[in-house]
């Protein structure tokens, strides 16, 4: 951008003073040649509601796949639920998150969108603060959301199922959950449906509308584990979107929060179980 200002600044000064008009205009047409080519090159990479809701769906498969490889797993050496001396979570997360992964760069490899365009970038110190106290409040939010539903329909029938899934049996497989949690789920599901599912939703349907429809698939592919996290989860894609919204499509700052979240929910719940 600021050798840019910078040429358009000299191809003045030589209009003003009277140089030689011919590099003027070769600059001129030069310029306009390349903000073109840019532009068709977004045009390209730039995907709308249709390839995001096939990813969508191709996910979706994705983590029925990766359901079979991890019970295919378990029987291989002989663990069921009941016996499991560790959370299933340990192996089956991996599985699930570069399925998401893989599914997702390959739909953005077929649009040719870089990292960049799903949202990699930077993020300040102020940014991560931030980020890690709205996680915070993300995880009261969904608490208060789960107890009304429990009081409202009564307890959830899969959180026996679920808590043998993923409560860790000791402080070093919580560590272990944990890490997983920051490095896989929070990068791995916001690259999918931040980066690449929501977005193209706003592409086609605006930034309220695309954030509204890309959080409602977002807490219908959670309700595969059970149909109580629906709500909760629908509410923390509504804020994880805005906040990507808000942070210029910034992916890595949505990862960090979604990971930070899980990461206070599965710590507490270790705790109290303790």
């Amino acid at each position: 951008m600021a050798l840019e200002k910078r040429g358009e600044k000299s191809a003045l000064d030589s209009f003003q003073f009277g140089g030689d008009y011919a590099p003027v205009f070769f600059q001129l047409n030069v310029k306009m040649h390349a903000k073109g080519k840019d532009k068709n090159m977004n045009n390209q990479s730039r995907w709308k509601a249709k390839l995001a809701l096939l990813c969508y769906f191709a996910l979706i498969g994705g983590l029925l796949v990766g359901t079979i490889i991890l019970e295919v797993i378990l029987l291989g050496i002989g663990i069921t639920l009941e016996n499991s001396p560790f959370p299933v979570t340990l192996i089956g997360t991996p599985i699930n998150e570069f399925i998401i992964l893989g599914v997702t760069l390959l739909f953005a490899r077929h649009r040719g969108a870089s990292f960049k365009e799903l949202g990699l970038k930077r993020v300040s110190w102020k940014v991560l603060i931030l980020v890690s106290v709205l996680a915070g409040l993300l995880f009261l939010i969904g608490l208060g959301i789960s107890i009304g539903e429990e009081i409202i329909l009564g307890p959830d029938p899969m959180s026996e199922l679920f808590a043998k899934l993923v409560m860790p049996r000791d402080s070093l497989q919580l560590m272990g959950v944990l890490v997983f949690q920051l490095v896989l789920v929070g990068p791995c599901e916001e690259l999918a449906f931040r980066g690449f599912v929501q977005r193209g939703f706003e592409n086609s349907f605006g930034r309220m509308r695309g954030l509204l429809v890309a959080s409602v698939l977002f807490g219908l592919v959670h309700g595969l584990n059970t149909l109580y996290a629906i709500v909760p989860v629908f509410v923390g894609g509504l804020i994880l979107g805005y906040v990507w919204q808000q942070t210029g499509g910034n992916t890595t700052a949505s990862a960090v929060m979604h990971g930070i979240n899980n990461s206070i929910s599965i710590t507490i719940a270790y705790l109290l179980a303790g």
